[in-house]
């Protein structure tokens, strides 16, 4: 029994958060809910495949050996820097809550071709939404995509983070209140700064 004691002491000790919070997991509440993210206002097209990047604008392609994992492969839009990206995510409460008070929080990051965040490209960007079941609530999250010491040609990452309004926290519990993540990729070409 001691034995027993000793064991699960030490899990508590070794692994805290995995034992007493449950970061992220409204897996319930994801059924509940759809998200969806649309771009718009974009400049052309960025096609990403296993041989690099080709960007596509005013009738231009132009070729940038850049390559992304596999799930990054695919057309997505092109914006340059100091352009507005136009983007509305929507969000629908489908049941079974009356409803659904909620926090979106949206993020934007470089893409690395690791698959990583690189440099932000916005500061967060939080907006407290109610929606009744079955309504679908249009949020306007644009913004504009200013160049940044170490941002890259290539794709970029919007990130759109659902949670509950009252977060919560702790240690080892950064996000308790998130209840889903989806992700929009987008892309702006090579960037010159113009000489002083």
């Amino acid at each position: 029994m001691k034995k027993i004691s000793l064991i699960v002491s030490l899990l508590c000790l070794v692994f805290p958060q995995q034992v007493f919070s449950k970061q992220g997991q409204h897996v319930g509440e994801q059924k509940m809910l759809d998200v969806e993210i649309q771009f718009s206002k974009m400049s052309g097209t960025t096609v990403t495949n296993a041989n690099g990047v080709y960007y596509n604008f005013w009738g231009y392609v132009f070729y940038e050996n850049k390559v992304y994992p596999q799930q990054y492969w695919g057309t997505y839009p092109l914006y340059f820097f100091g352009q507005e990206v136009g983007v509305t995510v929507k969000v629908t409460n489908k049941g079974p809550k009356e409803k659904a008070k909620l926090r979106i929080k949206v993020e934007s990051y470089v893409l690395n071709t690791d698959g990583s965040n690189g440099v932000e490209l916005m500061k967060p960007k939080i907006i407290d939404v109610e929606v009744n079941k079955n309504e679908t609530k249009i949020i306007d999250a644009s913004f504009v995509a200013d160049y940044v010491e170490g941002a890259d040609s290539g794709l970029d990452r919007f990130v759109v983070k659902v949670l509950h309004i009252n977060e919560g926290g702790g240690f080892g519990n950064t996000e308790p209140a998130l209840i889903m993540v989806k992700e929009g990729i987008f892309c702006p070409p090579k960037y010159n700064q113009k000489l002083k």
